[in-house]
């Protein structure tokens, strides 16, 4: 694999490019690693290759011409180069792009200085951008010597085992496992004893345990990309930061609920209601689905309603009906919780307007699920109000608002079982892997 680097500063590159692995490989001569500088493209004394910005700001620009001309000798000769500005304006760099890149025969890494370059730049010799995180660093050489090492990485010849590249974080999606070596047992701390059991089985399930609960301990949003096998569905029960879905419980509320004018009512229940937010509800694996109203015809029909649906709708609608709880009240709801799991549960609700619940403290998806995993065993109930949302005066038990669920413009009147959807799918759906 080939890179050339286009840089004003190829000093920073040469130690770096000289050590340990990608050194090898150059010496090896399974990568090359080339640099241009744009002031060997200028034409004045003073081999300029920055100006002022147009419309006035601090700092200086980079010129078109000598980037450019360095951009096009970079890529002389070599129709499939594929040009990359390491820029905090680009896409971040996630091991999936890393594969991407790696399987391309030339990467011409082009790095920026001062307040940036022009933009015409980019539009005529740049094909993608890309960046490291969402921070500035004062020029891209640093980021193109890790996309150079992430890259190199996965080149045959690279790595003295190959397998090694497919074992490390991100490559599945997950964070690695822990690694011990010698000695057994290092000030007081010794070494997990399946690792010398030599059951590899065993030892096996133990990395993937152990990458499973790492990953969701500090970076929980990855998990939200991981399709689960039926193994890891099997090694996620008990595990507290990965079962958090399986002991929250969604509570539709008739009552206490408020009218347009602000009075309090009892709204009625609903058949698209019931049936819709059970089917959302088993979709997510989440532990119950409670229908709470004080007047007992209601909770009789909404308990019709779910045998109906149980009885007619086939299988699958029959185990998402059978989640329905009618209930009398919130305070009811959160002592059948605290009894099935033997603690209080976490009570969390949720509004289309911002300044309900002034007492409660205000979370968002990721914060909430954040909060449950590092609580292990406690339940979460999750409160939606029907008519014109919750009585937020008469639910003292709340202790955690969600955001609301808001589109830009300012109308926002979604119904109640698609706002279940969408949070429920905020919480604990999963996203397409990058």
């Amino acid at each position: 694999m080939r890179f050339t680097v286009v840089t004003i500063l190829p000093e920073l590159l040469d130690s770096a490019l000289a050590a340990g692995v990608v050194g090898r490989a150059r010496q090896a001569g399974v990568i090359t690693v080339d640099t241009v500088n744009p002031r060997d493209f200028t034409t004045d004394r003073h081999r300029t290759v920055d100006d002022t910005p147009y419309g006035g700001g601090p700092g200086m620009v980079m010129k078109c011409e000598p980037l450019v001309a360095a951009i096009e000798q970079a890529t002389a000769g070599a129709p499939d180069a594929h040009r990359v500005l390491l820029s905090p304006a680009g896409a971040p760099l996630t091991q999936a792009r890393v594969r991407a890149l790696a399987a391309r025969p030339h990467l011409v890494l082009v790095c920026g200085r001062y307040e940036g370059i022009d933009e015409r730049v980019i539009e005529t010799s740049i094909d993608e951008e890309i960046s490291l995180g969402d921070f500035v660093l004062s020029g891209g050489e640093l980021a193109a010597l890790a996309v150079i090492d992430a890259c190199a990485r996965l080149v045959p010849g690279v790595l003295g085992e190959p397998a090694s590249a497919d074992d490390e974080s991100f490559s599945a999606g997950l964070l690695e496992y822990p690694h011990y070596t010698r000695p057994v047992e290092f000030r007081g701390r010794g070494v997990p004893d399946v690792l010398s059991s030599g059951n590899h089985a065993a030892i096996r399930r133990w990395r993937r345990t152990q990458s499973l609960r790492r990953t969701a301990r500090r970076r929980p949003e990855l998990l939200a990309s991981v399709r689960f096998s039926d193994e890891d569905r099997k090694l996620a029960r008990g595990l507290p930061e990965l079962d958090v879905a399986a002991r929250t419980y969604v509570a539709l509320v008739h009552h206490p609920v408020v009218d347009r004018t602000g009075k309090v009512v009892t709204s009625a229940v609903t058949n698209l209601d019931v049936h819709d937010i059970a089917r959302s509800t088993n979709t997510y694996d989440l532990a119950g689905y409670y229908v709470v109203t004080p007047v007992a015809s209601q909770r009789e029909k909404a308990d019709h309603i779910a045998a109906m649906w149980q009885e007619e709708g086939g299988e699958h609608r029959a185990d998402a009906l059978a989640l329905v709880r009618p209930i009398a009240s919130v305070a009811d709801a959160l002592a059948d919780i605290a009894a099935r799991h033997g603690a209080a549960p976490l009570v969390a609700a949720t509004s289309a307007r911002a300044d309900v619940f002034p007492g409660a403290l205000k979370v968002d998806s990721r914060g909430l699920v954040a909060e449950l995993q590092g609580a292990p065993g406690r339940p979460l109930l999750l409160l939606f109000g029907t008519g014109w949302g919750l009585a937020d005066a008469l639910i003292p038990e709340v202790e955690r608002v969600l955001a609301p669920i808001e589109g830009r413009p300012p109308w926002n009147h979604l119904s109640v079982r698609s706002a279940v959807a969408i949070v429920l799918d905020r919480l604990f759906g999963l996203r397409d892997a990058t």
